[in-house]
């Protein structure tokens, strides 16, 4: 049985179409005509690629018309760029007719698909950074009171000794014993009465009226 090789007469044309990076691109299948129906697609890739009825593709990416043979192409970078080999069988099943298109795609090699994996990669950065500020923050935070024990108050020990406080000592009172003189406590300290009377001078002169004079007999 011949092979698809041995029944190919010749290239029918080869077109040249330059696309920007990043578009929609139809390549026209010129070898299917009015005497030749559409089989499949043959990019020049490593490995090599077929769309058709019968290969599996794909599907997002390419999409091939199964009456006039026409390829889209979405999204297209520039290692796309190559030749693409559009097949058709004659009517009587004899021959094959090749249509060749050269894709030259211009423009960065960047695509959609890389810019949304860069904005997942710059959001993933984002949450890292965010999550480790909140982190060290409240760790910094914990460090203030980590290691703060409550002192407990002891209490003042019962031995009978006070510690002075001239605002809040009171003066003790003076134990039960013998009785004392009142009088010589008042010429020690004082007698303790706002009412006494100060005035010196008028004693002095009372008492020099009430003492008599010495007789001269």
């Amino acid at each position: 049985m011949p092979s698809i090789a041995e029944n190919i007469a010749d290239i029918k044309s080869t077109v040249v179409t330059e696309v920007p990076a990043g578009s929609t691109v139809v390549l026209n299948c010129d070898s299917n005509d009015f005497d030749h129906n559409f089989m499949f697609w043959l990019m020049d890739s490593h490995p090599l690629k077929i769309i058709g009825p019968e290969t599996s593709f794909d599907e997002k990416k390419y999409k091939y018309e199964v009456l006039s043979g026409k390829l889209h192409i979405n999204s297209v970078s520039p290692t796309e760029s190559g030749y693409y080999k559009c097949f058709s069988k004659k009517l009587d099943g004899v021959g094959v007719t090749v249509g060749e298109v050269e894709m030259i795609v211009h423009g960065s090699t960047f695509t959609t698909a890389d810019a949304i994996k860069l904005s997942a990669i710059v959001i993933s950065i984002l949450v890292l950074i965010v999550c480790a500020v909140i982190y060290f923050r409240l760790r910094k935070e914990w460090n203030k009171y980590d290691g703060r024990t409550a002192v407990p108050v002891e209490e003042d020990e019962e031995d009978g000794e006070e510690i002075y406080n001239r605002t809040t000592t009171a003066i003790s009172q003076p134990a039960p014993g013998p009785s004392r003189n009142q009088s010589s406590e008042h010429l020690l300290y004082g007698i303790d009465n706002q009412g006494l009377d100060t005035d010196f001078n008028s004693v002095f002169e009372n008492i020099q009226i009430k003492t008599p004079s010495p007789s001269l007999i």
